[in-house]
């Protein structure tokens, strides 16, 4: 038998105060005395009081959901980035719809549908692999906000995401500080713009260092593509004394993979990441890594998007985290 709701009537009375004052706790209005608040929602929490999200939704033409929707779920940046956009939407009491692309435009397309079909507010979303650049203004046609976050496609629009160019000159000018002189780059295959700033952000640093550079290496964002990438790296016509890799992810499989063949990271070979993801403290050895905030980019993107919602004239913005160098064992310093 289903149990019936608590009303705020019911937690009024029990609380002692009025129904508007609980509606205010419930909406999490400032204009609530912190006393006042604090015995509503014990009462609430006693009573076990669940808000009827449903009658919110007809009074106010809103679903209280947003769509996230990220290309894999292999790389935990992007579950350090939901977190972020989680702390900011529930501060606007909205629940947030996670859905995983897979890089495949077409599931993008159908998950964006699904989404259309349960009314999100808005939608914060990592173009997948493929993406037409039409597709930001098909969602504008629908009357859907929508922010970009970490990759972009089409004309500028609310965009979240961080300075990758500057990273990876910050990781180039360290390992040229630690002796190296001949740099690979290990790369994912999905052309994106990520990967676009990222290869942009490598020629620029070679040419203001003036090191070699020993070739661009492609792997597949797995742990065993990473693992056997170390093979080609190491069959580079140049050897390289160093690799940057687009990734956290693909260092760790690089490292792995070069153990393997007999090449000790850190010792023979210099390794350095990019995200500086919780992982990176965890390999053997500790992985340099370029810290770039998801759960700040997450933020931004939800910042931008409640932007967005509470003025859909607004101008386009863009909210970039600066990068920040930190350095473990995998950078060996050879001077």
């Amino acid at each position: 038998m289903r149990q019936k709701r608590v009303t705020l009537e019911e937690i009024a009375q029990a609380a002692g105060v009025s129904r508007a004052t609980v509606s205010l706790v419930v909406r999490k209005s400032p204009l609530v005395a912190d006393h006042t608040r604090e015995r509503v929602e014990r009462i609430m929490a006693e009573m076990d009081y669940v808000r009827d999200i449903g009658a919110a939704r007809l009074r106010n033409n809103s679903s209280r959901t947003v769509g996230v929707i990220v290309p894999n779920l292999v790389n935990s940046f992007f579950t350090e980035f939901l977190s972020g956009v989680e702390d900011v939407m529930a501060q606007d009491d909205r629940v947030v719809l996670l859905a995983n692309s897979r890089d495949d435009p077409w599931r993008q397309d159908a998950i964006l549908q699904r989404f259309r079909g349960h009314g999100v507010d808005g939608v914060i979303l990592c173009p997948a692999v493929g993406t037409e650049p039409q597709l930001p203004a098909r969602i504008a046609g629908w009357g859907m906000p929508l922010v970009q976050a970490l990759r972009e496609v089409g004309p500028p629009l609310d965009f979240a995401g961080a300075d990758y160019v500057a990273a990876v000159g910050l990781a180039v000018r360290h390992l040229v500080a630690q002796g190296c002189s001949r740099l690979a780059f290990l790369s994912v295959t999905a052309r994106t713009s990520a990967r676009e700033e990222r290869l942009s952000g490598f020629a620029r640093a070679l040419a203001e260092t003036g090191i070699t550079n020993a070739g661009v290496v492609e792997a597949d964002l797995t742990w065993e593509g990473a693992a056997q990438s170390a093979a080609q790296v190491l069959a580079l016509g140049t050897r390289p004394d160093a690799v940057l890799c687009f990734n956290d992810v693909l260092a760790a499989g690089l490292m792995a993979g070069l153990r393997r063949a007999g090449c000790e990271p850190g010792r023979d070979i210099a390794v350095v990441g990019l995200d500086d993801l919780p992982l990176a403290e965890l390999t053997h050895p500790a992985l340099t890594s370029v810290a770039m905030d998801a759960p700040r980019i997450g933020r931004n993107a939800a910042g931008l998007l409640a932007r967005r919602l509470a003025d859909p004239a607004a101008v386009p913005q863009r909210d970039i985290v600066a990068p920040r160098l930190v350095v473990r064992d995998s950078s060996f310093q050879k001077v």
